[in-house]
């Protein structure tokens, strides 16, 4: 089967997309198959990928480029499926071209939807354009079962037509040895760990206020990695009094997070809404017990694996990370779990049912 992916997000597995975009293309190479990445900038000799001809900016945008440009590289591939792993959403458009290949949409979450206080212009805009072009696809994959339901409920899409494929996890995170991880741990002691940007939307003030009462019971340090979290150090000195157990990195390079999931006591992801929430499925990996939300796909992920709480009562959320803190039996068996759990993402798997899709679609 020829099959091409949508690789506009790049090859990087240091940001997300460019991290599915490399597991989906290893997965699919792997089980033998003809794939080929549509990019608009070259990429690295280990990738087959066709280079998108650079059309003309209109008003400093690459419409032409995005749109048709795109097409017709695409055309001319010829191949039998075509993958937009994400959606790009201007160069969603070129899927309302008549083609003889099969048009595929992985969606990952449809925020504004789901929680109408993050609806903007923009995102009016390009939830129109999505709903439009879904009309003229072959197939849906949703990256959760709780995002099928919201594409189901929001936008009227035939169950039919939706199909579950879980994100992969990157084969880096995994459990360590310990001797990989005691500089970490000699270095801060015991500590919590959460990946999060600050925003809203990741709950950080309820993530610092169940903090104040966690330590009341332990000796312990929060570490968070994320970006724009020195926006944050105020709120955190007003809730805390200080920073002194609070420790911030605005970025760890993937070598160095695969250590910090291991070295931690918990992981603690108490986020409002997730599409997926790779987090929790690295932390998992890396052999580390989670508390998490119990809503979304966060309790999609997590439910008899970790722990869920509200996350809008920081008390919940404080006292399911400290039952972890406190037994020692529950944690060896949600890290038990969570390995267990975590091995159901591995990318040949993915790319295993992502085949399926293909042939079905």
């Amino acid at each position: 089967m020829k099959i091409a992916l949508m690789g506009f997000a790049g090859t990087n597995k240091e940001w997300s997309l460019g991290r599915l975009t490399f597991l989906f293309y290893k997965g699919l190479k792997e089980l033998g198959e003809d794939v080929y990445l549509i990019s608009k900038y070259p990429l690295n000799r280990e990738f087959r990928f066709v280079e998108i001809k650079k059309f003309p900016k209109i008003l400093g945008k690459d419409i032409l480029t995005d749109i048709f440009s795109h097409y017709f590289t695409v055309r001319k591939l010829n191949p039998n499926i075509y993958h937009f792993i994400y959606p790009y959403v201007s160069a969603t458009i070129m899927l309302y071209f008549p083609a003889k290949y099969k048009k595929l949409l992985t969606i990952h979450d449809l925020k504004p939807l789901a929680l109408p206080e993050f609806m903007n212009k923009k995102e009016k805009i390009n939830i129109l354009i999505l709903k439009s072009v879904i009309k003229n696809i072959n197939r849906v994959i949703a990256i959760s079962e709780s995002t099928k339901i919201q594409l189901i409920e929001y936008l009227n899409i035939d169950e039919d037509k939706i199909s579950v494929v879980y994100n992969p996890v990157d084969p880096l995170f995994k459990k360590l040895n310990d001797h990989e991880i005691s500089p970490i741990r000699q270095k801060i002691g015991r500590f919590i760990l959460n990946v999060s940007r600050y925003d809203k939307l990741k709950n950080p003030l309820n993530l610092i206020k169940s903090f104040k009462i966690i330590r009341k019971c332990f000796d312990i340090k929060l570490v968070i990695t994320g970006e724009y979290w020195n926006y944050g150090i105020n709120m955190i000195k007003s809730e805390l009094g200080n920073i002194n157990d609070v420790i911030i990195y605005t970025h760890l390079p993937d070598i160095e997070l695969v250590k910090y999931y291991n070295a931690s006591e918990v992981f603690l992801f108490p986020s409002i809404y997730e599409g997926f929430g790779m987090p929790i499925v690295e932390a998992m990996a890396c052999g580390t017990p989670v508390v998490t939300s119990n809503r979304w796909a966060m309790k999609e992920l997590a439910e008899g694996v970790g722990l869920l709480a509200d996350p809008e009562d920081p008390e919940d959320i404080a006292e399911k990370v400290c039952k972890v803190l406190s037994d020692p039996n529950l944690k060896a068996d949600m890290i038990r779990k969570g390995l267990n759990k975590a091995s159901q993402f591995n990318y040949i798997n993915i790319a295993k049912s992502l085949l399926k899709v293909y042939e079905e679609a």
